[in-house]
């Protein structure tokens, strides 16, 4: 009998991952397992060591355990499930629409070699919202949450340990859970980004497609470079500035740090700008120089796009820009994952082929409660708005202050002198993103530090990196009109969502997958606005894409 279950078994496995199925009928059963039989009738998977033995479900009654302890939590979502033992805490959930997908992972293929021989889970192993993983590294486990989960459509995540099981092998069950922890943090915060800019990022890319249309000549490449930022050190770094130029560095200025350069007599060779929201086009506001490129996000405001002549786009990696970057032209790709401009600056450096780039301005504090150097223009719209009630100090003040858990340090300067800087959850993460970047960059990076936070960045040798010229205007394949009429025509032919998005989007071929995959900011967007449990993922794909259409439609009608 266990050898037509385990063939079952096999066969339900191996529609899925034929090369786990593969491995599981090389190995041999686990020795120290057997099956008892509980009150109920049910049989549970027993593991004997010494004279302990241990059920890995109930002996009163698996079944009623699983359904249980299943109207204990909350319905839906996304389930890493730590071992599968005979199921019975997993069927309660696949009976369930709401649950959107379970990971389950398992270490040992003798012992789940043992369990598949003596309990049908063929329906749990053919259900395609189950993957099943086996002996998995940290590094497989977070690759394939990242590549299975997906939160606008998913759902909440959360684990169920099977606790007698994860007690046999603590430590890799220990590190799955790690791994799992770690990679929603990733996931979190990258669901938060999308939530709040998943619309503007398609509505602006979209609009540029026109832009991106003009021919652009390359940007010339650079050996040494200067990326200024805008914190209040950005003001004593001028006479570096001013050497680093003189040897010949390209001066490539944040959006921010822009007015303030040109305020103080500096013109830089390049602009970078990567927010998409339209208070960056205020950055602009003291104008641009026309021979100055101005390097955009392709989901950068069009309205800043239109107002250089010299404009040249990248790809910062948003499903949509990443699909219009294969499809409709090249476009360069800039390292964004840090979250603030000053990241992506240092990663145009590079890209244009600078050994050496330093640093300046880049704060990730507030030294002396200052926000940023003067000339930014915060300066200037504090100094618009305020009154006597409101003077400038309240304003820059409330600025520092406007999120909770700001931390406070003390310091001492070159001449003995205590000062104050404050610091915020986001800053810390810029500047620990930008030392991973260093650690990793072949570029020697050097910061100029003032009353900022130091950053760790050690001293090393530059690699010996070909310079040359970037973001010359690949060919587009068709006018952007014509790709637009296309993308709409292929959105509204894809096939209605179903209510499980894993089932459905498990239905469709690649291309069809990676059409939904760009929209899928745009429904984090949705998601947020609607409320987490107000849509079932059909309703949301469907306003999703609705809304899609309406943009593509206003924008060929108003180019």
């Amino acid at each position: 009998m266990s050898a037509i279950v385990f063939s079952r078994n096999l066969l339900a496995l191996s529609g899925r991952d034929p090369s786990l199925g593969e491995r599981l009928a090389a190995a041999g059963p686990e020795a120290g397992f057997s099956v008892r039989q509980a009150k109920s009738g049910a049989s549970v998977p027993v593991f004997r060591t010494g004279e302990r033995e241990i059920a890995m479900h109930s002996l009163i009654d698996p079944e009623r355990e699983g359904h249980r302890l299943a109207e204990a939590h909350q319905s839906g979502g996304f389930i890493v499930a730590l071992g599968l033992g005979a199921g019975y805490g997993l069927v309660p959930h696949l009976k369930r629409s709401a649950t959107s997908g379970i990971l389950v992972i398992e270490y040992d293929a003798g012992l789940l070699r043992f369990i598949l021989e003596e309990f049908d889970l063929s329906e749990i192993l053919a259900d395609p919202r189950v993957t099943l993983l086996l002996d998995p590294s940290p590094e497989e486990i977070a690759r394939r949450l990242l590549a299975i989960y997906i939160p606008a459509l998913a759902g909440d995540i959360w684990t169920l340990p099977l606790r007698p099981r994860t007690a046999l092998e603590p430590e890799p069950f220990a590190q799955a859970t790690d791994a799992v922890r770690e990679v929603l943090g990733k996931i979190s915060d990258d669901y938060s980004v999308q939530a709040f800019f998943g619309r503007l990022w398609f509505r602006n890319a979209v609009r540029n497609l026109f832009v991106a249309e003009r021919a652009s000549p390359p940007i010339r490449p650079a050996r040494r470079a200067v990326v200024t930022a805008a914190g209040p050190s950005l003001e004593s770094g001028l006479q570096a500035i001013a050497a680093e130029k003189k040897a010949g560095a390209v001066i490539i200025a944040t959006d921010t740090s822009l007015p303030a350069l040109l305020g103080m007599g500096i013109k830089p060779d390049l602009a970078v700008s990567i927010d998409c929201q339209t208070i960056s086009y205020y950055h602009f506001l003291k104008g641009l120089p026309e021979d100055v490129p101005l390097v955009l996000d392709l989901a950068s405001p069009n309205r800043l796009a239109r107002m250089s002549p010299n404009v040249r786009f990248f790809s910062s990696g948003h499903p949509f820009c990443a699909f219009l970057s294969s499809r409709w032209r090249p476009f360069p790709a800039l390292d964004t994952s840090g979250g603030n401009v000053t990241h992506a600056a240092l990663s145009l450096a590079e890209s244009l082929g600078a050994q050496q780039t330093l640093v300046v301005g880049a704060d990730f504090s507030y030294p002396d409660g200052k926000s940023y150097a003067r000339g930014t223009y915060i300066h200037d719209y504090f100094a618009k708005s305020a009154s006597r009630l409101t003077p400038v100090e309240s304003s820059f003040a409330g600025f520092v202050f406007r999120t909770p858990a700001v931390q406070r340090e003390v310091d001492v300067d070159g001449t003995g002198l205590t000062y104050s800087r404050y610091i915020t959850k986001p800053l810390l993460a810029y500047r620990v993103h930008l030392e991973e970047y260093a650690e990793k960059s072949r570029m020697t990076i050097r910061a100029l530090r003032g009353r900022g936070v130091a950053i760790r960045i050690e001293d090393k040798e530059p690699g010996k990196r070909e310079s040359k010229p970037l973001f010359a205007a690949g060919a587009a394949r068709v006018d952007a009109g014509s790709f637009l009429r296309d993308y709409a025509r292929l959105l509204s032919s894809l096939p209605a969502p179903s209510k499980s998005a894993a089932v459905y989007l498990g239905s469709l071929d690649h291309e069809k997958r990676d059409l939904w995959t760009t929209l899928l900011p745009t429904a984090a967007a949705f998601r947020r606005s609607a409320g987490r449990d107000s849509l079932a993922s059909d309703e949301l794909l469907e306003r999703t894409r609705a809304w899609a259409l309406e943009e593509i439609e206003e924008a060929l009608d108003s180019r």
